[in-house]
């Protein structure tokens, strides 16, 4: 059984992952947001994917994101059959909401969140050009080489 610290790491990456819609193929995330075709995701790409994923994450529709809303989009982004102890879950979505959260007030907007996506993008950028290409992705998300 992992330790519960291996399991709130593995967790937070999970919920980090959310804005590159962790549960989606390395090809369908390249086919829904490289919108220039050229095999790589840019700064530009994450901005204009971010406020449709945001939208898709604030079920209430008053745009902001709350814990509980992050929490339920971590747990489905898991897929089906991953079930995570509610205190790891709990856990995953503070985390994730104080990442997102820009100024600190306990809620995350659609900016902060673009925000929070451009960063994440940014740190799969192994080499620096900005642009993140399906390679960098897959080492980011801890993927082996497509078969």
């Amino acid at each position: 059984m992992p330790s519960p610290t291996r399991l709130l790491s593995a967790g937070l990456l999970l919920g980090l992952l959310c804005s590159q819609a962790n549960a989606e193929s390395i090809d369908e995330i390249f086919s829904a947001q490289d919108s220039n075709g050229d095999g790589a995701l840019s700064v530009q790409e994450a901005r204009a994917a971010a406020p449709a994923i945001f939208r898709s994450i604030d079920r209430n529709g008053n745009g902001s994101l709350d814990v509980d809303e992050i929490a339920a989009h971590i747990a489905a982004e898991a897929g089906p059959g991953t079930v995570f102890p509610a205190q790891v879950l709990a856990s995953v979505a503070q985390k994730t909401l104080q990442y997102w959260d820009g100024n600190g007030d306990g809620k995350v907007t659609e900016q902060e969140y673009t925000e929070a996506a451009v960063a994440l993008l940014l740190m799969a950028d192994s080499d620096g050009d900005r642009l993140v290409t399906r390679e960098e992705l897959q080492r980011f998300r801890g993927e082996g080489p497509a078969q």
